[in-house]
């Protein structure tokens, strides 16, 4: 029995008590992780860049029972307690402030020693993520102890995951992608992980150097700051046998920078917090730029619209069947029931699939833009624009029109080295490779584009600049 898992039993928790972990990313957070599913608790991970009004929420929702952080968070939750009637503890981790009292090293875990297991049923609770909550309060997904090794043995087999790899975990290991796509599968396949302290692209070269890791999974936006550092250079990327990019798309010059340091393709991957890497390019197989790549092991995919599948070629609402997939949202009876049709799990993401089975994500349905009863994946024209060699990234909305309904808003970001494009360069550009009525008619160039607290393009904050901008134009 593990030291975690005795501290836990002393001070009380139980079969189905829910345990939140309010970390930044350090070994002990596995620990935690691993300690609850043995003893039968949920591990509730909470982003570490929550404030304390979503701390509360997120312990309230799910009627937490223990909370557990570390020194540099403790301010931020020392005076929530009281705000939440089922919490009985807070207990703090590593360096503490001197006065701060309920330190989990003092926890005495000999008085559980005798204690014996409960009974764990494969589809009890392990793990509740919550997600963003960009369109409202966050929803609290439920992954069971099935769900969760259902997800590593399928990215283990697909992936070929082998007791040699060493797997680096540069993203928050709060939510699914480090922890339940990268952690739990290298540990099933009996390999090692290394925990990235901070998303530093210089943390992670020196990680990199020093760990000689052969898998990694990041975010476009960590890997382009990563390969753009000037310490790139000096760094041997060679230990690596797969890179993968989830979370957000990657742009034609994020592919062409890494082919500039290291003769391996980006591997882009598709997941969410509801089914964790339900596709992927085989990373040992044939890797085609733009593609999310095929089913993983263990997952169906259907491509639907207005309830008939989509032939090759067009586009459709992802919807996805698998052991991996949650077993709902936490006490959200009303949510889960709308997100699940026959079994099969609604995404609310489109994509496409090419005759040779691979997949290509082309935005979120409610993100769809209608222009003159036209539909306009914003996908669809940021890859036209990344296309452009002057353009670094790119995020497209719509914003309303009286007469069209909703007009394209274009933000840019342009590439640092390089003279920013003109809009008028722009516009010819994207009207040769778009019908005319895809092409943005608002257009704003940024020195930096807004991201969430996972790093992805901030769109709701895309939505509100593009509000504020075009008021007077539409009133």
């Amino acid at each position: 029995m593990s030291t975690a898992q005795r501290r836990l039993l002393a001070v009380g928790v139980t079969h189905g008590d829910r345990v939140a972990i309010f970390m930044r990313n350090r070994s002990e957070f596995i620990e935690l992780y691993l300690a609850c599913f043995r003893i039968g608790a949920v591990a509730v991970p909470l982003n570490h860049r929550f404030q304390a009004d979503e701390v509360a929420f997120a312990c309230n929702h799910c009627g937490a029972k223990l909370l557990l952080t570390d020194g540099p968070l403790y301010s931020r939750v020392q005076d929530v307690k009281a705000e939440i009637p089922t919490l009985e503890s807070i207990y703090l981790y590593g360096d503490v402030p001197a006065d701060a009292g309920n330190t989990w090293d003092q926890v005495d875990g000999d008085a559980s020693s005798g204690s014996e297991w409960p009974p764990i049923d494969d589809d009890d609770p392990a793990m509740i993520l919550y997600t963003s909550g960009s369109t409202g309060k966050p929803k609290g997904v439920v992954h069971t102890h099935r769900s969760i090794l259902d997800t590593a043995v399928g990215r283990a087999a697909t992936q070929q995951l082998t007791a040699d790899d060493v797997s680096l975990a540069a993203t928050a290991i709060c939510h699914g992608g480090g922890s339940i796509g990268v952690t739990f599968p290298t540990l099933y396949a009996g390999g090692s992980v290394v925990i990235l302290e901070e998303s530093e692209p210089d943390l992670f070269l020196e990680a990199v150097t020093r760990h000689r890791p052969t898998r990694t999974l990041l975010l476009p936006a960590q890997l382009l700051d990563a390969v753009a550092s000037p310490r790139a250079e000096g760094v041997d990327f060679a230990s690596l046998r797969e890179v993968q990019c989830g979370g957000d798309q990657i742009s034609p010059d994020l592919y062409a920078q890494f082919a500039k340091i290291e003769d391996l393709e980006l591997n882009q991957a598709y997941g969410m917090t509801e089914c964790e890497g339900c596709c992927m390019n085989p990373p040992f197989g044939i890797i085609k730029r733009g593609s999310i790549g095929q089913a993983r092991q263990g997952i169906e995919i259907r491509l639907v619209h207005d309830g008939r599948e989509v032939p090759d070629g067009e586009v459709g609402e992802f919807l996805i069947r698998s052991t991996s997939v949650m077993a709902g949202y936490w006490d959200d009876p009303e949510n889960t029931q709308a997100v699940f049709v026959d079994g099969w799990l609604r995404t609310g993401d489109l994509g496409r699939r090419d005759e040779d089975g691979y997949y290509y994500f082309e935005g979120r349905i409610k993100e769809v833009i209608i222009k003159g009863g036209s539909n306009i994946s914003p996908g669809e024209v940021e890859d036209v624009l990344n296309a452009h060699p002057d353009v670094e990234l790119s995020g497209v909305v719509g914003t309303p029109d009286p007469r069209l309904g909703a007009l394209v808003h274009a933000f840019v970001q342009p590439t640092p080295a390089a003279p920013a494009p003109s809009e008028h360069e722009l516009v010819a550009y994207a009207s040769e490779r778009l019908a005319a009525y895809k092409v943005p008619d608002r257009w704003t160039f940024v020195s930096d584009l807004p991201r969430n607290d996972v790093g992805k393009i901030d769109r709701k904050a895309l939505h509100a600049r593009a509000a504020e901008l075009d008021a007077p134009a539409s009133s």
